[in-house]
């Protein structure tokens, strides 16, 4: 299934990009929930209720396999892919593929902690851009 346009009011639009609060959670009996980054969101026929989402990392081991597939020429030291492992999984190869495009433009064929920082900074840049 494809949905290409969702319908609904501005308001609860900007509460679900902006962050959602059980003042801009929609009246209306929810027995299948919503979730967002943190929090999973249900309700009766009343305000909704906020259930935490348990955060798990992600193991080194997998950030390490990945990392390792991604390009011969550039490599990841353990302690960089150590802290990686909050990336979810479902966004890690393409982080890992853009950190190897800017590690190649920066001339950088292994990264470790210091060469991290230095795509991390430049990432964020081109993000705000």
């Amino acid at each position: 299934m494809r949905i290409d346009r969702i319908l609904m009011q501005d308001k609860y639009r900007e509460a679900i990009i902006n962050k959602v609060s059980p003042k801009g959670f929609p009246r209306v009996p929810v027995d299948y929930g919503y979730r967002d980054s943190t929090n999973f969101w249900y309700a009766k026929f009343s305000r909704p209720i906020a259930e935490k989402i348990p955060v798990r990392e992600g193991d080194v081991q997998s950030v390490v396999y990945a990392a390792s597939r991604i390009d011969p020429e550039v490599k990841f030291t353990y302690g960089a892919c150590a802290r990686l492992t909050n990336i979810p999984r479902v966004f890690l190869k393409a982080a890992l593929t853009q950190m190897v495009k800017i590690a190649k433009e920066e001339n950088i064929s292994l990264i470790d902690e210091k060469a991290l920082d230095i795509i991390n900074d430049k990432r964020r840049k081109e993000k705000k851009n």
